[in-house]
């Protein structure tokens, strides 16, 4: 449905100071950059302590914008176990940072801003300090997504298929519920208006996404689900949470028209963003003519991919019914190897993410049709659960479905592929050569055409 989702919920207490370290390495950067501009940039540095033996040298900084442009730095950790990098961020909202955890830290900037962390790695879930920008606001708004995935964690929505008008009182319920817990919370925690307002933001548009595959009982009450005037689409106030632009995308996906309804500002910036078929638009038209710059004046060609560099490790997989544990592989290679000579469409999801479920349940027909093909269809779990992804693979039929549950092994395929989010498409050609540009997601138009032109 959408390109890609980051539904990211952090998992984060403890608020101090940065150590020394971190900040002679943040302004030793940003001294670096002194003549460049950071009107569309932010500066992240960090050091984390109490590293046990075993767990991983990298961090991964995601900006988490919608646009195919949108950045995720692996950064290796340096002999202070200290971390900085440069990041794009276009317009302020949420980001977050991940170590050796599927809890993400999610932070607030804004562009021009440095932001600082101290994570402590012993602790479940991780602890983390912060200093720099907006550091009153990370120091409320980290430890409170923490009670916020409890609250999310509770939800079961109805089935995708139910009549609107038996979904959106039940969907309804669940947002006014959370609303009550978060100004408890709130209340308890002493939060400003700010951000209380950005909870309500991130619970709504979480359930939101958990729902992005209603269909309902016609085209009708899909719009009307996604049009409800509970998600206030054209409020510019929810582009600070991340997981907004994400209910955005799957408006787009269905309903462009929507767009000319828009007022010109940030939100209708990241229509345009996440409408991958539309035309290019005009520079006058972006509230934003940095971020216009960006998704399209500044067109330069995607890194290089390449599966160079990712260790080998464990890997499951699930195939023709079986799962079966595989060690010391790179499971890029495995796929090549184990299909030779057959070009392989290969879907990058996470179990959590509504379009990535969306995208493979709704495709079922197309890879049952190349099934007497020479394509052959695979699936790669990042982030994921094993429990959720063992329940989920045997629905989805026609692939073969790998889980890596090494989070070092996750940022190196992460970052050698370039895949800002999920879920993400590649090719595999029957050379084995890698295929990232211009690679059609499930439910495009253009998909069934692009596989035969491998076949």
């Amino acid at each position: 449905m959408a390109k890609r989702v980051y539904m990211v919920v952090a998992s984060l207490m403890l608020i101090g100071l940065i150590p020394f370290v971190a900040k002679g390495a943040a302004n030793e950067y940003l001294n670096s950059y002194a003549e460049k501009s950071v009107s569309d940039s932010i500066t992240v540095a960090g050091q984390i302590s109490n590293i046990a033996e075993g767990m991983p040298r990298t961090v991964v900084i995601i900006e988490c914008d919608i646009s195919d442009k949108s950045v995720r730095k692996i950064c290796e950790l340096d002999s202070n176990n200290s971390f900085c990098a440069r990041i794009p961020l276009s317009y302020p909202h949420t980001f977050t940072i991940n170590y050796n955890t599927r809890n993400f830290i999610s932070a607030f900037a804004a562009p021009g801003d440095s932001i600082y962390l101290d994570i402590d790695a012993s602790t479940t879930p991780l602890s983390v300090s912060f200093s720099g920008d907006h550091s009153e606001i990370n120091q409320q708004y980290t430890p409170a997504m923490q009670y916020l995935n409890r609250l999310i964690n509770s939800v079961s929505l109805p089935s995708d298929t139910v009549a609107i008008q038996e979904y959106m009182p039940v969907f309804k319920k669940y947002v006014m519920e959370g609303r009550d817990s978060i100004d408890s919370y709130a209340q308890k925690h002493n939060l400003s208006q700010e951000v209380k307002s950005m909870l309500y933001a991130e619970y709504l548009y979480t359930l939101a996404n958990f729902a992005c595959g209603y269909r309902g009982k016609n085209i009708e009450e899909q719009r009307a689900f996604f049009l409800d005037p509970i998600f206030d689409i054209f409020n510019d106030e929810n582009t600070k949470v991340m997981i907004f632009a994400y209910h955005i995308s799957a408006i787009m996906s269905q309903f462009a028209d929507v767009r000319d309804s828009a007022p010109k500002g940030t939100v209708r910036d990241i229509m345009y963003a996440c409408d991958e078929d539309a035309p290019v638009p005009g520079r006058s038209v972006f509230f934003n003519t940095n971020y216009y710059d960006r998704l399209y004046a500044d067109n330069k060609p995607v890194d290089e991919i390449s599966i160079d560099g990712i260790k080998p490790g464990s890997i499951i997989v699930y195939s023709g019914g079986e799962i079966k544990e595989i060690s010391d592989k790179n499971p890029l290679e495995w796929l090549i190897n184990e299909y030779k000579g057959h070009p392989i469409y290969l879907d990058i999801s996470a179990t959590w993410c509504g379009p990535c479920r969306a995208g493979l349940m709704k495709s079922e027909d197309l890879r049952k049709s190349f099934k007497d093909s020479n394509i052959r269809f695979a699936v790669i779990w990042l982030r994921s659960t094993a429990d959720q992804w063992a329940k989920l693979a045997p629905t989805i039929s026609n692939a073969t479905h790998i889980f890596i549950d090494d989070v070092e092994m996750t940022d190196r395929i992460m970052g050698h592929l370039n895949i800002q989010g999920f879920p993400t498409y590649l090719m595999i050609d029957k050379n084995g050569n890698l295929i990232k540009n211009n690679v059609p997601r499930y439910q495009s138009l253009d998909l069934p055409d692009f596989l035969k032109s491998h076949n």
